[in-house]
């Protein structure tokens, strides 16, 4: 049974106490203390990040996975977004069955805004699916341009308030180039916030429907059924 906190619990003296308890093997009253010491404070980033660290010393990835997800929370709140980012790439990196987008659902930005384009969201492709990072964006109702640069193409898609609106390769631009986008495997993404207005050149109801509209003229073309273009 989990004991209660003392209101002048310090988690700094918890995090003191868990090195402690490590230094003689004992992860799992390291991993308790730390555990209570987030029940009483949980948005101290300083106890999630050593849990974090002694829960992947332990080898415990799954729940690693966690804390990685509830600190890239923490770290976007706070306008964070390079260690938010690269907690959420350690959290598939950990556990791929976990739910980025889940986690970071209705997550409010509160930082100001700013005219200049903003790097917030990049990675590798190998890391982490193109659909799963369009669900970051759309969940985040980010605006702004992702850029993919892949051997199966490289190019940039446009979001308005998290809604795909537009995409252009050096061939194509719409649904042509969109199509070429999504079928990257491999190589880096990279997602800017901005306030530029992007030209319209994709018309769909939401997200979900356009990726499934692309998958089922995919799954057409590799059974020899039909054309390659979506929505054409």
């Amino acid at each position: 049974m989990i004991r209660n906190i003392p209101s002048d619990f310090d988690p700094e003296s918890a995090i003191i106490d868990a090195e402690l308890l490590i230094k003689y093997r004992m992860v799992h009253r390291a991993v308790e203390t730390l555990e209570r010491a987030i029940d009483n404070a949980p948005r101290h980033i300083g106890l999630r990040e050593k849990l974090r660290e002694i829960l992947i010393d332990a080898g415990m990835r799954d729940q690693a996975a966690q804390q990685c997800l509830a600190l890239a929370s923490l770290h976007i709140s706070e306008g964070d977004f390079e260690r938010a980012n690269e907690r959420l790439l350690e959290a598939k990196r950990l556990d791929p069955r976990v739910s980025v987008t889940e986690q970071l659902r209705g997550t409010k930005r509160t930082e100001t805004p700013s005219p200049r384009p903003q790097k917030i969201l990049s990675g590798h492709l190998s890391e982490i699916n193109l659909f799963d990072v369009v669900q970051i964006i759309e969940n985040s109702r980010l605006s702004g341009a992702l850029q993919v640069m892949s051997t199966a193409a490289s190019g940039e898609v446009y979001f308005d308030d998290g809604q795909i609106i537009g995409a252009k390769t050096d061939l194509d631009q719409g649904i042509k180039a969109l199509t070429q986008i999504a079928n990257a495997a491999d190589g880096l993404f990279e997602f800017e916030k901005s306030q530029t207005v992007y030209e319209r050149t994709i018309q769909a109801t939401s997200n979900t429907a356009l990726i499934l509209d692309m998958l089922r003229a995919k799954d057409e073309e590799d059974h020899g059924l039909g054309t390659s273009d979506p929505l054409l």
